[in-house]
């Protein structure tokens, strides 16, 4: 029987997902996380609230997210045309390819690994309440609809790397390609910055996941990186705040470093009255 381990990264815990189930959630080392409080209405951890129970509400947003939306299983959700975090990756990316500002998106998806797509409705049916895959392992049926959807996979081992999923990307034809790129991870964004020269192409790097990172990461990010979430981390705030040339959303900023961040976002306005409502009601 083929392994299925996936291994994702919410509210600074590292969650593990086997056969549908929760079975593994790491001690949080925050306490508040805006992102969450927006769509769920606040996990927080007030005083005498104990890492157990903090852990046990964490489990039950994972666990919500499988049965509604098939996270980590082959019922997997994969299309989706509405917005569902005002100023999310996906929504930048799909509102970017809608728009023509990019050609292909290269993105993470459990059950996957790296995938390439130029269909916005796909980088949002994927992106939609999707926290940050470490590691997955492949679920044919997920990747027989992402097919179907002409989507690229880079192997059959569910696979996460960003910088073999741009040089595809850049092999199949595309010019103007946007890649997610997880800030807690250790895929190196100067590499991947160098495939522009390399493939002739436009780059745009969004670092995605930023809490806890170090000192070290968050000077490569600002260096290489074109948009930025400031996630719970005080020191992108403080860094990025200074030499952003737009920032998205104060409740959780957006920094855009680049004129090219900038105009993969022109115009870009969310309802997000709608969007807070229609998440709370989900």
């Amino acid at each position: 029987m083929e392994e299925d381990i996936h291994i994702i990264r919410y509210f600074s815990s590292l969650i593990t997902v086997s056969n549908g189930k929760v079975v593994k959630v790491t001690k949080p080392n925050i306490s508040y996380c805006p992102l969450s409080s927006f769509l769920y209405g606040g996990i927080k951890n007030p005083p005498g609230l104990s890492t157990a129970l903090l852990k046990d509400e964490i489990k039950k947003v994972i666990k919500g997210k499988i049965t509604r939306f098939g996270f980590c299983t082959k019922d997997r959700m994969l299309w989706k045309d509405e917005a569902v975090i005002p100023y999310g990756a996906s929504e930048l990316l799909a509102y970017g390819l809608k728009n023509k500002a990019i050609d292909s998106a290269v993105i993470v998806c459990d059950g996957a690994g790296t995938v390439i797509t130029a269909v916005p409705q796909i980088v949002q049916g994927i992106g939609a309440r999707m926290h940050t895959v470490l590691k997955t392992s492949h679920i044919p049926e997920v990747a027989i609809k992402l097919r179907r959807y002409s989507c690229h996979i880079l192997d059959e081992k569910g696979s996460i790397n960003q910088m073999s999923g741009v040089s595809e990307a850049a092999k199949k034809g595309y010019k103007r390609i946007a890649v997610t790129v997880s800030a807690f991870g250790e895929e190196s964004l100067k590499n991947i910055r160098a495939l522009e020269g390399r493939y002739g192409i436009s780059l745009t790097i969004l670092a995605v996941c930023t809490t806890g990172i170090k000192e070290g990461r968050l000077i490569e990010i600002e260096k290489y990186a074109d948009i930025v979430w400031a996630c719970h981390s005080k020191n992108i705030r403080n860094r990025l705040s200074k030499k952003a040339i737009k920032i998205l959303s104060k409740v959780s900023p957006v920094y855009m470093l680049t004129e090219k961040g900038k105009k993969l976002v022109s115009g870009y306005n969310p309802n997000i009255y709608k969007i807070r409502e229609e998440a709370r009601r989900s």
